[in-house]
């Protein structure tokens, strides 16, 4: 009862919070990537265009520091610095970049490599690859460059593992381990922004966390995903039911492992409902996916229904409402 409405009084505040942390990371951007952008747009070629700006300023750049980062602060129990805000928003802004060097631009893997462990712009053959170095050598220069670089390799290598879910044949299994290693190497990665250790115990719980993440994507980029051929744990599944369980047995196996970490009991509760909140997003999605797979005769079959009823809108009002009442229950 007490706990219950504990956390009512708390969601508020928690919301209130996420939209001026965003308010002031958008306001980071325009004294840092953004300069650096205006500064490239006057000798850029095809390889870059608005899409691309646009992912960085309203995604990328922002997101990162202003959920993943501010979230993380939640459990150290400290203030983002300037300096971390600094690397954190220089590495989100390079995530796009760099998967598009997988995604679209279909890259040597070798010179993806040679673009990570030599950053230099004398590498690089187009404005997309200049771009990626010139956030990168900053990031690189304002932290631990050995760290960064052992960490984006890693995200390289779950890069390359990815490929694999192009092929129909992939089992469950090696897509479930794909799915950790491109949410867990991204997650730690970004951690990297901050000075501090990370314990075993945190590692493991970041790792699944982002793997948790990672999932969530997969589950509102279904339809998308089904598009390009790209084999995810919702495109392959046809009882959502059978999602639904995994999805919640990864998300409670989260919770286990905040609650182990080495940080103030406070801290962790704090963390504990923003990872509540941020992935009851996964389960209001799953709700709406089932309710497809009901008004489809009990199977869930991606090419039947419309585009639009495979994309959940979390602007509705009424999945406001879902979203709040799973963070309730969930913690």
């Amino acid at each position: 009862m007490f706990m219950s409405v504990e956390k009512i009084f708390t969601l508020p505040v928690l919301i209130s919070q996420f939209r001026t942390n965003l308010k002031k990371q958008q306001e980071f951007i325009k004294k840092t990537i953004a300069v650096d952008i205006l500064e490239i747009k006057k000798d850029i070629d095809n390889t870059l265009t608005e899409k691309d700006f646009k992912k960085i300023f309203t995604y990328y750049g922002s997101a990162v520091p202003a959920v993943l980062g501010e979230g993380y602060c939640l459990l150290r129990g400290k203030k983002m610095t300037e300096n971390e805000r600094y690397r954190l928003t220089y590495m989100g802004a390079l995530t796009g970049l760099f998967d598009d060097f997988f995604d679209e631009k279909n890259t040597e893997e070798s010179h993806i490599k040679e673009l990570v462990n030599n950053a230099g712009e004398q590498i690089t053959r187009n404005s997309h690859e200049k771009l990626f170095i010139r956030f990168y050598v900053k990031v690189l220069n304002s932290g631990d460059p050995l760290r960064v670089k052992e960490h984006l390799n890693r995200v390289f290598d779950a890069q390359v593992l990815s490929k694999r879910q192009k092929d129909p044949g992939i089992s469950k299994e090696e897509i479930r381990y794909i799915t950790m290693e491109k949410g867990g190497s991204s997650l730690l990665f970004y951690r990297c922004a901050f000075p501090e250790q990370v314990s075993e115990n945190e590692r493991r719980m970041l790792y699944h966390l982002g793997g948790l993440g990672q999932l969530e994507n997969d589950i509102f980029d279904i339809y998308k995903d089904h598009r390009d051929s790209i084999c995810t744990l919702a495109t392959k599944e046809t009882r959502i039911s059978n999602l639904r369980a995994a999805y919640l047995s990864l998300m409670y196996d989260v919770f286990t492992m905040v609650k182990q970490v080495d940080y103030p009991s406070g801290n962790r509760k704090r963390f504990l409902r923003f990872v509540s909140l941020v992935s009851s997003r996964g389960l209001v999605c799953l709700d709406h996916l089932q309710k497809q797979e009901a008004q489809s005769g009990g199977v869930f079959d991606i090419p039947s229904p419309p585009r639009e009823n495979l994309i959940c809108d979390m602007e509705k009002k009424y999945n406001h409402l879902r979203l709040f009442r799973y963070y309730l229950k969930n913690i």
